[in-house]
């Protein structure tokens, strides 16, 4: 794994062009794998689709698309016969546009893979985080106070790097840390690693970060969102980290004001249970540089055909690195833009330069236009800032409404007066804006908070979590 490591730093700055072969010779090798040992390609197979016509990236264009109803509704038909009951390990999406969560499939060999190739960004975070990347990597293998005293003999500080994870306790990363310390020489839980579960109270995660004063802190990004807006409201002085790294969800514009305020760098990975590591940030934060190697990423337009650069789609997966569970051609529900501009870090991966929220997260206007509903938070983020949460819901086409919990002390009369002017200014006459005052917006079972639900409220979401 450590040699592994050495060599997946470099990758993100090779050529282009030798990414794209080994990007190829994974996608032909998955293809295989596939329909000898997975039903569902199986079957393609058995009904005459040739596998041997799959050669590049641009040729899966030729095999059905999927999504996650497919994968809700029989799961197992993407499940390779030999890792049925064994030799893998099974978790769960976080379900946060249905409420669904669909399980996942992962082979041991590849999720230790995944420690490895986690370089790619992990030298990132030490620069973002202003750690020393020897330092980080050996505070990872401490997990006594005696191995810590030791550390500090040697010169390297403990004291000042503390982790904190506010997550759940089925959350992915916490699960993979088991099976690494079961099959390699990395410790399930190194001292300097704090857990808390995203359903506590605000104000007890508060207290924990006052008390621990964390150099990094990791969450879902709705969960940051609404943490620095609890800050705002309440005028604490919070000891921020220096890196708070985010996944599973988007910030708003206006948390990302908040965290500037505070000092806190915020830093993103693109992920997905269903494919790993998508992409991440670089030093510039400006977009996801794409593990294509990893995971074939296309834009798609409505039609499935590959959209170019600066346009924008939906996102369609193949990850190429899992051999217990085949998803090709998989539908993820984001909408984003790939960019035909090379990054100034250097790094030559593309890049995905917009992710513009989860296809469910489209509303729709009085007159016609969709838009998303990050974009529309963007036109209300300065009135947001008069809110502790904020939910936009749309149950009919042209009749939008926010579901808000005021800052204490909050003129609701004129909030919402101010609302619906903004929303005339902004969205025009066309489009209905109510303005719904609540006592707390529960979060999903997965520890997410939905700042859009678009459809029916019998939806699964935070109605039924809780």
């Amino acid at each position: 794994m450590g040699l592994i490591a050495r060599r997946e730093r470099q990758v993100p700055y090779w050529p282009l062009e030798k990414v794209r072969a080994l990007q190829h010779q994974r996608l032909r090798l998955v293809v295989e794998h596939a329909f000898k040992t997975v039903p569902f390609y199986r079957t393609l197979g058995q009904d005459g689709f040739d596998p041997q016509t799959i050669r590049t990236v641009e040729d899966l264009a030729q095999l059905p698309m999927i999504d996650g109803s497919d994968l809700a509704d029989d799961p197992m038909q993407f499940v390779c016969d030999t890792f049925r009951g064994q030799g893998r390990e099974v978790f769960k999406t976080s379900g946060s546009t249905s409420g669904l969560r669909k399980p996942i499939f992962w082979d041991h060999a590849s999720l230790l893979l995944r420690a490895a190739r986690g370089e790619r960004d992990r030298r990132v975070i030490a620069e973002l985080s202003g750690e020393s990347w020897t330092a980080m990597i050996v505070r990872e293998f401490l997990t006594s106070e005696p191995r810590h005293f030791l550390a500090r003999l040697a010169g390297i500080d403990t004291e000042r790097h503390q982790r904190l994870l506010i997550l759940p306790a089925d959350f992915s990363s916490r699960t993979q840390r088991t099976i690494y310390s079961e099959k390699s020489l990395i410790p399930r839980r190194p001292v300097h690693y704090h857990h808390l579960p995203p359903t506590v109270p605000f104000k007890v995660a508060v207290a924990h970060i006052r008390a621990i004063r964390p150099r990094v802190v990791l969450s879902f990004g709705s969960y940051v969102d609404q943490l620095l807006h609890y800050v705002h409201a309440n005028g604490q002085d919070l000891p921020m980290p220096r890196l708070w790294l985010y996944l599973g969800d988007r910030i708003s514009p206006g948390a990302r004001l908040l965290a500037e305020e505070l000092g806190c760098r915020l830093y993103s990975v693109y992920g997905a249970m269903e494919a790993g590591t998508i992409g991440f940030q670089c030093e510039e934060r400006e977009g996801f540089h794409l593990n294509t190697d990893l995971c074939a990423v296309r834009v798609v337009g409505e039609s499935g055909e590959d959209l170019p650069p600066g346009e924008s789609g939906a996102v369609v997966i193949s990850p190429l690195d899992n051999r217990a569970m085949i998803l090709l051609n998989y539908r993820l529900g984001d909408r984003a833009t790939l960019s035909g501009d090379p990054c100034p870090c250097g790094r030559t991966l593309p890049l995905l330069s917009q992710m513009e929220g989860r296809q469910s997260e489209m509303v729709r206007l009085g007159d016609g236009r969709e838009i998303t509903s990050i974009t529309i938070e963007a036109m209300f983020s300065a009135l947001l800032r008069r809110t502790v949460q904020a939910q936009l819901a749309q149950e009919v086409p042209g009749t939008l409404c926010w579901r808000i919990v005021p800052i204490a002390g909050q003129d609701r009369e004129d909030l919402e007066r101010a609302m619906k002017e903004r929303a005339l200014s902004v969205l025009g006459s066309d489009t209905r804006l109510e303005v719904s005052f609540v006592d707390r917006i529960p979060l999903t079972g997965a520890g997410k908070f939905l700042r859009a639900v678009v459809g029916s409220t019998d939806h699964e979401g935070p109605a039924r979590d809780g």
